[in-house]
C-alpha cells in the first residue's frame, strides 16, 4: 500500500495571519521558554516527538524544557504548574487522560500562559472554554487508524480478533477503539475479546498472556493492538507460548522495534508519523506568541500505513536519510503544506 500524506496541504495551513494582543514576553536573554508536558519517556514515540520539538527550538531560538509526567495525572498537574511558576512563555501538553485536561488548562489560563495541545484532545474545541482555554490542537486521526489496522489485519487473514486497547479516558484510545469498532462490525468480523491494557510493552506481554490462557488455539486469529509498545510484548507473549503462527498482529506509532518486526514478518503494519504533531505544535504556539493566531486550531492528522510492501522504501526515505524541516517556513506565515509520503 502507498504511503499517504500526513497531512494535506490544506489542513497543515497552521499558521496564518491574524494579529492578537497579550502572549508571553522573552525571557531576560531574548529567547522565548516552551514547557513541554508529556506522558512517558519510556517510549520510542516519545523519543521521536521530543526530538523533533528539541529541533525546533535549536531552529527557533527558543528554550525548551521537557517534563514526563510518569503516566500519572498528578505529576502531570504539578509539572504543569511547576513550569509556570519557572517562567515558560507557553507549554505544549499531552493530557494523561480527557479528566485532568480540564484541570491543567484552567492552571494555565489563570497565569494567561498560552498552551497548544498534542495527540491527546482535551474534550472540547479552543474557545468553548474561556476559563480553560487553549490556543489549539495537533493530533492524529484515532479513528481512521483503529479502522485501518484492523482492515489490514483482515486483509492478512485476521477474523477473529483479540485487542489490546489504551488507557481508557484518553481521546487515543477511544478513537482508536471506535475505529476498530467499525471495522469489525462493517467487515462482519469477529471481536472475541477487547482489554485495556495501557501504553507499554510489559503491559502487553502480561495482558496477552492472559487473554492466551483464556483464549486456547482456534478461538483467534489476530491480534489489534493500541499501540506498538504493547504489540511488542504481545508477540512476545504468543512467541513464548508457541502460539505465534497462530495470530497476525498490528499496531501503530511507527517504532524502530515495529518496523524490524514488519521486515521480519512478526508484524502486519503499523500506523504513524504523528510525532510530528509535537514540532507542529510548537510552530503554532510560536506564532501565537508572537501575535499570530492559528487559522486551523484543530488538526488531525491522516497517518502512514507502513507493512511489508513499502517498510523498505519508509526506512530509506526517513529513517536513514531523514528529511529536514525549516521551522522558519513553518511560522511567520510562511510555507506550511508539510507533507510525508512516498509519491
Amino acid at each position: 500500500m502507498k504511503l499517504r500524506t500526513i497531512v494535506s496541504a490544506t489542513a497543515c495551513a497552521l499558521l496564518t495571519v491574524g494579529v492578537v494582543t497579550g502572549c508571553g514576553q522573552p525571557n531576560d536573554d531574548g529567547r522565548l521558554t516552551i514547557g513541554v508536558s508529556y506522558p512517558t519517556a519510556n517510549s520510542p514515540f516519545f523519543k521521536a516527538y521530543t526530538d523533533f520539538i528539541e529541533e525546533g527550538g535549536r531552529q527557533l531560538g527558543v528554550d525548551i524544557r521537557l517534563v514526563s509526567a510518569d503516566e500519572s495525572e498528578q505529576k502531570q498537574l504539578n509539572d504543569v504548574q511547576n513550569l509556570i511558576s519557572q517562567g515558560a512563555d507557553g507549554l505544549i501538553v499531552i493530557p494523561q487522560s480527557t479528566s485532568i485536561a480540564r484541570a491543567l488548562l484552567r492552571t494555565a489560563s489563570q497565569s494567561d500562559v498560552p498552551v497548544v495541545v498534542t495527540d491527546r484532545n482535551p474534550g472540547y474545541d479552543p474557545g468553548e472554554n474561556d476559563k480553560a482555554d487553549y490556543v489549539g490542537f495537533i493530533g492524529p486521526n484515532d479513528e481512521q487508524a483503529g479502522r485501518g489496522i484492523a482492515d489490514a489485519l483482515a486483509d492478512a487473514g485476521g477474523s477473529k480478533f483479540l485487542a489490546l486497547g489504551g488507557v481508557p479516558g484518553n481521546s487515543v484510545a477511544e478513537g482508536r477503539k471506535l475505529g476498530l469498532e467499525n471495522a469489525i462490525a462493517d467487515k462482519g468480523l469477529d471481536l472475541v475479546q477487547y482489554q485495556s491494557a495501557g501504553d507499554s510493552e510489559e503491559k502487553g506481554l502480561a495482558a496477552t498472556e492472559n487473554l492466551l490462557q483464556a483464549h486456547p488455539a482456534g478461538e483467534a486469529n489476530a491480534i489489534w493492538c493500541f499501540n506498538d509498545n504493547l504489540c511488542q510484548g504481545s508477540i512476545r507473549a504468543a512467541k513464548n507460548a508457541g502460539r505465534a503462527d497462530e495470530f497476525v498482529f498490528g499496531g501503530m506509532d511507527l517504532t524502530p522495534q515495529a518496523l524490524d518486526a514488519i521486515e521480519s514478518g512478526d508484524y502486519t503494519v503499523s500506523y504513524g508519523g504523528h510525532w510530528l504533531e509535537g514540532g507542529f505544535g510548537l510552530a503554532m504556539l510560536y506564532d501565537k506568541l508572537k501575535g499570530i493566531d492559528p487559522k486551523n486550531p484543530v488538526v488531525k492528522l491522516n497517518l502512514l500505513a507502513v507493512d511489508k510492501s513499502n517498510v523498505d522504501e519508509f526506512k530509506q526515505r526517513y529513517v536513514d536519510n531523514p528529511p529536514d524541516f525549516d521551522f522558519t517556513k513553518m511560522t511567520g506565515g510562511g510555507d506550511t503544506s508539510y507533507q510525508i509520503n512516498l509519491d
